[in-house]
């Protein structure tokens, strides 16, 4: 697929997955077999830990009560001593989950950001792009990082906050429901964006993690205007997207009185992998759109020279005859 200059990055990369089916597909594998296999071993720890509780005849005589106090001591009484134990497996779990993360990540990003570029780039600057997996290894291992440090700040600032406004301390809650949180939401949403865009580079220029994050930030800066543009577009259709299936999840509530429940959650779910399906592929189309731009940006059109009506067109010169002696 050859680059055009008659149509916009927006296009493009819609365009991409129309010429190259496969990429949604390899999208799709990556990113689910991924998300399976999480909440698999979620489950699974979450079961191993309700297993390995024992409640006596007095907690269920209090659990039965339902009266908050009593619910409390109860709740206290069975998680006494087993509550360290279930936070460590869950800080295992959450370390071998970013490590899984950043493996299918690496493999299925490499694959179809070296797809996507050479479809967009000339035939001798595809032969020699490399797979970078180590560096893009070291970016999605740094994004999940990132993610869960800004996740982890936004609950201790809601947590402060919550216990300062119970205290009576309005400004102190103030800042830390507000500021708190919106500043680790933006620094978590910008440097998100970097480390997203940062792997294009490892495979289109061939470099380190290090420098294809400043390679992004550079043209992130070139190209403010274009990618802001992009990103409404697609935010937008995002948008769009989920709020119509979003009815359409809830449309088989109305069959309640006529199917039984077990096939009405069925067809909720299946429902909802339709949705992931179509985020799944606004997300390619748009890294699609990310490749056109910066291949735009490294090769960007020359500007036709302007000739003056009124300036002569002036021949061309021509060499001397010289004589042979």
């Amino acid at each position: 697929m050859a680059q055009s200059s008659a149509h916009s990055p927006f296009q493009d990369g819609f365009a991409a997955l129309w010429h190259e089916p496969t990429l949604f597909a390899a999208e799709l594998t990556w990113r689910w077999c991924f998300g399976l296999a999480a909440w698999g071993l979620a489950i699974v720890s979450a079961a191993l830990f309700l297993d390995s509780l024992r409640i006596s005849r007095g907690d269920e005589f209090l659990l039965g009560t339902l009266r908050p106090q009593l619910l409390r001591e109860a709740v206290r009484h069975i998680l006494g001593g087993s509550l360290d134990r279930f936070l460590w497996e869950q800080a295992v779990l959450i370390f071998g989950l970013m490590l899984l993360w950043a493996f299918a990540a690496t493999a299925g990003r490499a694959a179809t950001l070296r797809r996507l570029v050479a479809m967009f780039s000339a035939d001798e600057e595809s032969q020699a792009m490399r797979w970078e997996f180590e560096s893009i290894f070291v970016l999605n291992l740094l994004r999940a990082m990132w993610l869960l440090i800004a996740l982890t700040a936004m609950f201790l600032s809601l947590a402060a906050g919550t216990i300062m406004a119970n205290n009576h301390q309005a400004l102190r809650a103030a800042f830390f429901l507000a500021f708190g949180i919106g500043v680790a939401w933006a620094l978590g949403v910008v440097l998100n964006w970097f480390f997203g865009l940062a792997p294009l580079f490892c495979i289109r220029n061939g470099v380190g993690a290090g420098e294809a994050l400043a390679q992004s930030v550079d043209f992130s800066s070139r190209q403010a205007g274009r990618l802001f543009g992009l990103g409404i577009g697609f935010m937008s259709l995002r948008a769009a997207w989920a709020g119509t299936m979003f009815l359409a999840v809830l449309a088989p509530l109305r069959l309640a009185h006529h199917v039984a429940r077990g096939w009405i959650v069925v067809i909720m779910a299946l429902v909802a992998l339709v949705y992931f399906a179509g985020a799944d592929l606004l997300y390619l189309a748009r890294l699609g759109s990310y490749v056109a731009l910066a291949e735009d940006d490294s090769h960007p059109a020359e500007a036709p020279k302007e000739v003056r009506p009124d300036e002569p067109l002036l021949p061309p010169e021509v060499a001397p005859v010289i004589e042979p002696a």
